[in-house]
């Protein structure tokens, strides 16, 4: 099976399904393979996954989180509000991988590189953690594809979302998830669809929501 035989097949998720659901071993599994195939930065590995298990009220306390935010950012819209469909896969996920920055010191190969030239070892400080979210926030993107991979290969389904509270104090004041201790970069769901975004649209719906064009997102420069 090629990259694009897996790929292909992924869509969002709009609803899992609640009586098929993947067992702890599949998902450490799915894990497993996932990350030696992810990259990072001199293999620090910047980031924590947090991974929450079937449990209903925890999963509706972070929908509705998501959706607290998306009516926080859009403002008073009137009888223009509607519920994303886009971000229900939260609430019925089995499984629910939370993202976050952590403190990473080097391994032994990089801590003596960094004596010998001076260099510091910048993700090992938490007060860096702030300035470098940009940078690692594109590690954990890497490590989210390569999970998705192996998501696929088990015949299951993935989605993500980034709706979420932007302040630390939001999640620390929200009960069942004290263990997150830095805002996170992304929440990543796990489990087998009931239903996906494409088969929730109307016909003329899906003939618009098109990516743009290869030309507009890739350039060759002489």
């Amino acid at each position: 099976m090629s990259i694009t035989d897996s790929l292909e097949r992924r869509a969002h998720v709009v609803h899992y399904k609640t009586d098929d659901i993947p067992t702890k071993d599949e998902i450490e599994r799915i894990l497993k393979i996932g990350y030696p195939l992810a990259s990072s930065k001199q293999n620090a590995f910047p980031y924590k996954v947090w991974i929450l298990g079937p449990n209903a009220e925890r999963s509706e306390k972070l929908y509705q989180m998501t959706e607290q935010n998306k009516i926080d950012f859009d403002g008073d819209v009137g009888d223009k509000y509607h519920a994303n469909p886009n971000l229900l896969h939260v609430k019925s996920a089995p499984w629910t991988l939370i993202t976050t920055p952590r403190v990473a010191p080097p391994n032994p190969f990089a801590a003596e590189q960094c004596e010998k030239t001076g260099t510091s070892w910048e993700m090992g400080e938490e007060s860096f953690i702030p300035r470098g979210r940009e940078t690692w926030s594109i590690e954990v993107g890497m490590v989210a594809k390569t999970i998705t991979g192996a998501v696929l290969d088990y015949n299951l389904d993935t989605s993500y979302c980034i709706c979420f509270p932007g302040e630390i104090q939001d999640w620390k004041a929200a009960r069942g998830f004290e263990f997150i201790k830095y805002f996170p970069y992304l929440i990543q769901t796990i489990g087998k669809a009931d239903l996906y975004k494409w088969q929730n649209m109307k016909p003329e719906s899906l003939a618009m929501d098109t990516r743009p064009p290869f030309d507009d997102v890739f350039e060759f420069v002489d």
